[in-house]
């Protein structure tokens, strides 16, 4: 009982002293800081590390095995034998003698600043661990799996907002409150509408804390905390598995270690690949540096995957409209992003031949056949009729390459993406429906777009066939779609339709601006797309927030949204007789 004692004793300091070093990291690098206050800064880090020694020490002297025990905490120990070390040699060498001479004579760090900056990054490590602690001591709470994904969402907002204030994330040193929160909610929901320049009003430190959101939002803090529970061999409880279960849509939960692992492997890879053949196509812009070209693939290629539209050109993508390579990867990032990790592995698994002879190799199921025939249909008509409907509007003149091309990527990206290569603003009215139809469609489940998703869409549409065919089932690719699959179905569409009437009724209350206008963003904003005809940064206080709630309402979707604010009720022991409504 007293070792148990220390131990929760310990965990709750530790807590504390986390929270210490992040104000400590958020101080040195989001704010300017005279020399003696960085000294004192350097200095706190130094104590925390101690006392996370100190931890270390103690939990590992109660630890019944040991041997497992420093297995688990490998990284750490390699990490802090770097400090060590670099301990000494700062302690020993520096300002005089060969080394420090040598190191600023080839114009590399000096020992103490590669000393803060491991320091540093062992903080961070650090961190990360005390925050899988957290995200076990928060599963164990009795909190429904919709709320905790929903509290998950709000909580990185609120970090991304107050981080979005420090004075080194903008190029005045300010922004607005309600402009950082909505910055924050926008980059968070992978949404990209924009009431700040990225590019111009945001600097890089700036700029990385939304491509930070972007890729917590376009995954889920719950994903990023569990699969790093994983990594450091922490392993995931009964109640972090199905509250994993509802946000990656997998139905068994003995898979979901492997499903998280190719999530972030796919994530990963796929963002290094599209960044690595963006700054190929691109590394010749005689307007930006080797440097500034990298980190804005990066940023792009991140942003495309993500569906989120964020882009750091106040045009977006219209100068390269033309770009046939260009235009591939981004759009090939987007519809890979948008189908859904759980798509993405049952295709990966198809491949994939069984190792045992004459054993059956894994099949399609259904979903993925019907995400994948919905994505492509949804492509080709998207095209098809943008390309009809601005042949002689925006597309006037244009040769018929250059036509198909920029139809094609404004199908894409309206499937929740948000970039842009024609002016949005100057579309027919005709057009600018078509698009917010796809935006509200969205792209598909368990993936990284937003909208009611493209199997539901579908589903309602086969639903609507049944019924003036008579058959009363939904049958797809020789299955039978359960009830209750389609009445959720039916709900979350209906649910989406009142969400944007309802925002639009509000936003045409407090704002005085045209009906098309209002209809399209509040559209965007469900769908998390970003796409915009520029009415964003003109609305008031209370039209941005309303966006903001839509935002958020739109990426953990309606049917999440009710389940985690609707009060759980158990089913009544009774029954009432039916009795028929007259319908239509």
């Amino acid at each position: 009982m007293g070792r148990e004692k220390i131990v929760v004793g310990l965990s709750r300091a530790m807590f504390v002293v986390a929270v210490i070093a992040v104000l400590s990291l958020v101080l040195e690098y989001c704010f300017y800081l005279s020399e003696a206050q960085e000294r004192l800064v350097h200095l706190i880090d130094i104590i925390v590390v101690v006392v996370f020694m100190m931890d270390a020490a103690i939990r590992f002297g109660l630890s019944r095995r040991r041997l497992a025990f420093l297995k688990t905490r490998w990284p750490a120990i390699v990490i802090l034998g770097l400090i060590v070390a670099q301990f000494f040699l700062v302690a020993h060498l520096s300002g005089r003698g060969w080394l420090p001479t040598f190191l600023e004579s080839r114009s590399v760090l000096s020992l103490t600043k590669g000393y803060i900056i491991v320091l540093q990054i062992y903080l961070v490590f650090l961190i990360v661990g005390q925050a899988v602690r957290a995200n076990r001591s928060i599963a164990s709470f009795r909190i429904h799996p919709p709320r905790t994904v929903m509290l998950s969402f709000v909580l990185i907002i609120l970090i991304g907002f107050l981080l979005l204030l420090t004075p080194k994330a903008t190029v005045r040193g300010s922004i607005p409150l309600v402009d950082a929160l909505f910055s924050a909610t926008s980059a968070v929901c992978v949404t990209g509408l924009i009431v700040a320049d990225t590019g111009r009003d945001f600097t890089h430190l700036g700029q990385g804390i939304i491509l930070a959101l972007i890729q917590i939002g376009g995954l889920g803090l719950v994903t990023f905390t569990a699969f790093f529970a994983l990594v450091l061999r922490r392993g995931l409880g009964v109640r972090e598995s199905l509250v994993l279960r509802g946000v990656l849509t997998y139905e068994t939960i003995g898979r979901i270690g492997r499903t998280l692992g190719f999530m972030i492997g796919i994530t990963v890879g796929l963002e290094a690949i599209g960044a690595a053949l963006l700054f190929v196509l691109t590394r010749l812009d005689p307007l930006r540096t080797t440097g500034e070209v990298a980190w804005r693939s990066a940023f792009h290629s991140i942003s495309a995957f993500c569906n989120a539209g964020f882009s750091l050109s106040t045009s977006s993508f219209e100068r390269f409209a033309t770009d046939v390579p260009v235009n591939f990867v981004m759009t090939s990032l987007i519809i890979i992003g948008g189908l859904g990790f759980p798509v993405i592995m049952n295709l990966r698994g198809r491949r994939v031949l069984a190792t045992k002879p004459g054993a059956a190799r894994s099949r399609w199921s259904v979903h993925s056949k019907l995400v994948l025939v919905t994505t492509a249909s949804l492509l080709v008509i998207g095209t098809v009729a943008f390309l009809a409907l601005e042949w002689d509007g925006i597309l006037q003149g244009k040769p018929l390459g250059e036509k198909l091309l920029k139809s094609y990527f404004a199908s894409v990206t309206a499937r929740t993406a948000g970039f842009n290569t024609v002016r949005t603003a100057w579309l027919a009215p005709p057009t600018l429906f078509l698009l917010a139809a796809l935006m509200f469609i969205g792209g598909s489940p368990g993936g990284t777009a937003g909208g009611v998703k493209t199997s539901t869409f579908a589903l309602v549409v086969m639903s609507i066939r049944s019924m003036f065919t008579g058959e009363g089932r939904v049958e797809l690719f020789k299955r039978r779609i359960p009830r209750w699959v389609v009445s959720e179905a039916l709900s979350v569409v209906a649910m989406g339709i009142l969400v944007v009437c309802a925002g639009i009724f509000v936003l045409l209350v407090v704002e005085e601006l045209p009906m098309n206008d209002v209809l399209f963003e509040v559209v965007s904003a469900f769908g998390t797309v970003g796409l915009s005809t520029g009415i964003t940064p003109t609305l008031s206080p209370v039209g941005k927030i309303v966006l903001m709630l839509i935002m958020l309402t739109g990426r953990i979707g309606p049917l999440t949204l009710v389940l985690a604010i609707g009060q759980r009720r158990e089913a009544p022991e009774y029954d009432y007789p039916e009795e028929r409504v007259v319908i239509g």
